[in-house]
């Protein structure tokens, strides 16, 4: 979202090693209606191509339309090596002052490319194809540069990086879009960059049989979203594994109710199409259509800038054809998903970039609970706090402590971002939007007779989208509190499960670790075979479904400030001590009862699933 989106921005893009490029060999690609031409990277051993158009331009009359196939341009081979450009940008409330109109917002809607790292000698490898997160209203390729993480995984396999619409232009909806265009036009783009996958990453050196889908926040929210796409019929014919890192789901309304509708009409006021002459001469979906794109761009970013607290204007909804159900109803009360196999994270801190951090009574808590979720009636808000409510015992002078999700205080009442009734709002807040999900979907899997395996990523400060730079950057960055070890064990376990289909890491790639520094890393718990499937009968000390929980223990203890949302947060991390006698950073793994964790974590998500209907998820 947009906080990991800026984060990205200034640490992802900050090489860890030198990258030499070759000048003589380079490689060319021709697929049919195009040729292009990208660039050897002989420090990873790949050949990488960026700005790969996968669908012609959505402009004009195609303008909330099904993405269609590029026009044949076979005259010249066109250069495959800058970032495309990115697609029009739209960001949460409230306004954040920080963000330049010119360099952070306008982008361009011809911005349907692709970016493709592939080994130098690839034959029939398995496929990642990530789908980048934003709130579906940020968000590039270039953000996402998988060079190294492909080489940390041996080169076993091929990255594609997708681009899609966003904001209004990917996820306007109304009764009148479903009549004249498509609502989820951004989801379309999705399922279409699968589509050009099975199609054309032949020519890479890529084998169709054997692609997974991946993202993170929005982009996880986007996998969960297709892997129901057109109520989960549609098997293994674009994907056989869904990697779903921090599922994000906002509330997901029908397509013509009331709040995607305001939104519709709100556009159409800011363009100048809501006029009594419009009404009369031409629809306003027809208005929109002819709108000058700048005009466009300027109000979606307004609308989605000026709305509810932490959340965008224009996301994915309910719109009966590609997207049937809201996720409770398919995950939840009956599973139908396609693909096969599943890996699915939250991090221990989702929820406090999304909430105000003004809540201190219960009077405050209940007043935001009815301004997110505004169809939730007196009774299932007094269902809401017998669950979320703060414990007769409380101590408002507790320490802002991270839980350990085994033993209180649990995150439902600290945190080093808030205590409290605040905390109660961060961790609800979380729970149906990022935790929730993500334990829907490893059921969904899991009841079909898929396969699926859950971890948390608890590295302090824990929050949303923090494992995002160490999944991409195996080299660690001065300052930061995670190890190599750590980096490239998450690296690993995501390639382990594009290539081999389990997560679980060999005796051998933990043999790569002994003799380091970091001896007193324990990786136990993601071995292969010790990491167990989800509903797989821990039996013991563990419920029924087992997870594994990634952190860090030792370091030294420092604050870090982060502006956000014109706010400045105090993140505490660990990083390594400059004294002999400071404890080590070391990277700790371990097995732990999902069910149970954080004070009973399921019956919470149990709570939501029975809610559905009143916060629409």
């Amino acid at each position: 979202m947009r906080f990991a989106t800026l984060l990205s921005t200034i640490i992802l893009l900050r090489p860890s090693r030198a990258v030499s490029y070759s000048l003589v060999s380079d490689p060319i690609i021709d697929l049919g209606y195009g040729r292009y031409q990208g660039v050897y990277n002989t420090t990873f051993d790949q050949n990488i191509f960026r700005g790969i158009r996968y669908a012609t331009p959505p402009t004009g009359k195609l303008r909330w339309q099904l993405p269609q196939s590029p026009e044949v341009n076979r005259a010249q081979v066109t250069s495959a090596v800058e970032n495309p450009p990115r697609c029009p940008q739209s960001y949460q409330a409230p306004p954040d002052e920080t963000v330049d109109l010119d360099t952070d917002v306008l982008g361009n809607e011809d911005c349907l490319f692709l970016n493709v790292f592939t080994p130098a000698n690839a034959t029939q490898s398995p496929v990642l194809v990530w789908i980048h997160g934003g709130g579906y209203g940020a968000g590039s390729a270039k953000t996402y540069d998988f060079a190294s993480q492909v080489h940390t995984n041996k080169n076993e396999y091929i990255a594609v990086v997708i681009q899609y619409r966003l904001g209004a232009f990917g996820f306007l909806s109304s009764a009148e879009v479903a009549r004249s265009g498509v609502p989820n036009a951004g989801i379309h783009d999705m399922r279409f960059a699968l589509e050009w996958v099975q199609k054309h990453i032949h020519v890479f050196g890529g084998d169709p049989g054997r692609v997974t889908i991946a993202g993170e926040s929005a982009g996880g929210g986007s996998v969960m979203l297709l892997g129901m796409a057109n109520g989960g019929s549609e098997g293994t014919s674009l994907f056989n594994g869904v990697i779903a890192s921090s599922p994000y789901l906002p509330t997901q309304w029908k397509y013509d109710d009331i709040l995607p509708s305001q939104s519709y009409y709100r556009l159409a006021q800011e363009a100048g199409c809501l006029t009594d002459q419009t009404a009369s001469t031409v629809s306003i979906f027809d208005c929109l259509q002819t709108t000058d794109t700048l005009v466009l761009q300027n109000a979606s970013n307004y609308i989605s800038t000026t709305g509810l607290y932490g959340q965008w204007a224009f996301v994915p909804v309910t719109d009966d054809t590609l997207i049937q159900c809201r996720p409770t109803e398919q995950l939840a009360v009956k599973p139908r998903t396609n693909g096969i196999r599943l890996l699915t994270s939250n991090n221990l801190n989702e929820g406090p970039y999304f909430v105000p951090q003004t809540i201190e009574t219960e009077t405050d808590f209940l007043d935001w609970l009815r301004t997110t979720y505004p169809l939730l009636t007196p009774s299932t808000l007094t269902s809401v706090l017998s669950y979320y409510g703060l414990p007769e015992n409380f101590d408002p002078s507790e320490p802002y402590v991270d839980s350990n999700g085994l033993n209180p205080p649990f995150s439902t009442t600290t945190s080093h971002f808030g205590i409290g009734w605040q905390q109660a709002a961060n961790n609800l807040y979380a729970e149906t939007t990022f935790v929730c999900p993500s334990y829907w979907l490893a059921d969904a899997f899991s009841a079909q007779g898929g396969k699926a395996w859950k971890y948390q990523f608890s590295v302090p400060p824990a929050c949303h989208g923090c494992d995002i730079e160490p999944f991409l950057n195996r080299t660690n960055i001065e300052g930061t509190g995670i190890n190599e070890v750590l980096r490239t064990t998450m690296q690993r376990v995501w390639g382990n499960f594009v290539v081999n289909g389990d997560p679980g890491m060999s005796a051998l790639q933990m043999a790569d670790f002994n003799g380091s520094s970091e001896s007193g890393d324990n990786l136990t718990a993601v071995g292969a075979g010790t990491w167990p499937l989800w509903s797989g009968g821990l039996g013991g000390a563990y419920g029924r479904n087992g997870m594994v929980n990634m952190n860090m223990t030792g370091g030294v203890q420092v604050v870090k400030e982060q502006t956000l949302n014109g706010q400045i947060w105090e993140l505490t991390q660990y990083v390594p001590g400059e004294k002999d006698t400071d404890p080590p950073l070391e990277a700790k793994t371990q097995v732990v009862d999902a069910d149970s964790w954080e004070g009973g974590r399921r019956e919470r998500c149990r709570l939501w699933v029975e809610l559905g209907p009143w916060i629409m998820e």
